[in-house]
């Protein structure tokens, strides 16, 4: 996956857009489907408890509503998600999910470039930049300032191991295939 340069306040804007329809979307979904099941079903059950005479609640009906409105909505963004307006969510939450498998394997990754002058596996080098730098462009996105520095640390070191064994790679080599070799 190519990294491409995205305004941030427009990232910014439209993810908080999607974020607050969601929730609103959510909540009418949620409401609109409990009050339908216990419209439906809830003339089924006795008002109270036929032991303890308390009333019984509808909370398994609302419940299931929540279930179907958060169905819904994921089924809604699942189906907008190659929407234009959409395009900066996409194209980060894709980058998220590559972080997620690299992250999973990282220790294969790092003690293959350790291992570089008798492996010669030029892939760690290359899933490492373009870990590193994938990664600062998502902190940065996401004002995840935080660990900006530790960060800055390993792609320093990362840029001074590939400048003393002369090794010489950009984010472009990157394939997501090179991942299989590091489980």
């Amino acid at each position: 996956m190519q990294l491409i340069d995205i305004d941030k306040s427009l990232y910014r804007k439209r993810l908080n857009i999607v974020i607050g329809l969601s929730i609103v979307c959510l909540t009418i979904f949620s409401i609109s489907y409990g009050a339908i099941l216990i419209q439906l079903f809830g003339h089924a059950l006795p008002a109270t408890h036929p032991e303890t005479g308390e009333p019984l609640s509808n909370f398994r009906f609302n419940f299931v509503g929540v279930i179907l409105g958060l169905l819904t909505c994921i089924s809604i963004l699942q189906q907008l998600k190659n929407h234009p307006f959409c395009y900066e969510i996409h194209y980060v939450m894709k980058l998220k999910q590559i972080h997620n498998i690299i992250y999973r394997r990282l220790k294969n990754i790092k003690k293959a470039a350790e291992n570089y002058e008798t492996e010669g596996d030029i892939n760690a080098f290359i899933v490492l930049n373009y870990y590193y730098t994938s990664l600062k462009q998502v902190y940065l996105l996401d004002n995840n300032t935080l660990t900006l520095s530790s960060l800055a640390r390993d792609m320093e070191a990362l840029q001074d191991r590939m400048k003393a064994l002369n090794v010489e790679v950009n984010t472009d080599q990157f394939e997501r295939v090179m991942l299989i070799d590091y489980r």
